[in-house]
């Protein structure tokens, strides 16, 4: 075999192997393929529990006599057990009885029933009608009835009266008042101011 075949043979073998060489290396290798997870939202249980809460949550009422109930909450959140049950935070609403004065209550906390619109309001309660205020620590609002009844320490004032009571029952039309003393030994205390302005 001559020189020149046998250097032609090797340059011919050399080209194979560069050509196997890449073949290998770019078209037959296996690549490792990482494989990325998406990742996975991580609920903790705090979240899971308070996925019930609404913000800025607000209702309206309407009986067939045209009365109507407003009620608004910073946050509400529903009952995983009683779902017509609505906790609130931050409370204020408004009763708008026809050829009546609104009546305003403010309150920290409240449970509306959102199938009979009935609340119990709690825990710094204020109500407000003309010239009548009054403080107390529990309101229960029966608003198909039209009745409002307060309990435990209510302070009642208008502009002639200041009076201490433990129950006070207001007819929601005609804002007529029952009051009374949990223990009938007690009697409920009525200042009267005077013409001065004194009480």
């Amino acid at each position: 075999m001559s020189k020149k075949t046998l250097i032609q043979l090797l340059l011919v073998l050399l080209v194979f192997i560069i050509l196997a060489v890449i073949f290998i290396k770019y078209f037959y290798e296996k690549k490792e393929i990482k494989k990325i997870d998406a990742p996975k939202e991580k609920i903790s249980e705090t979240s899971k529990e308070n996925t019930n809460i609404i913000k800025d949550i607000k209702y309206l009422s309407k009986d067939n006599a045209g009365n109507t109930y407003l009620i608004n909450a910073k946050i509400g959140e529903i009952s995983i057990d009683k779902p017509d049950i609505i906790f609130l935070k931050n409370v204020y609403a408004k009763i708008s009885i026809v050829n009546s004065e609104d009546i305003y209550i403010k309150s920290k906390f409240a449970n509306y029933n959102s199938k009979n619109y009935n609340t119990n309001f709690y825990q710094s309660i204020k109500v407000e009608y003309t010239n009548h205020k009054i403080d107390c620590e529990y309101l229960d609002l029966l608003f198909v009835e039209n009745i409002a009844i307060l309990h435990k320490n209510i302070v009642y004032k208008s502009s002639e009266t200041n009076l201490l009571a433990d129950r006070m029952e207001i007819d929601l039309i005609t804002k007529n008042s029952k009051i009374s003393m949990n223990n009938k030994k007690e009697k409920i205390e009525i200042v009267y101011k005077e013409q001065n302005g004194n009480y």
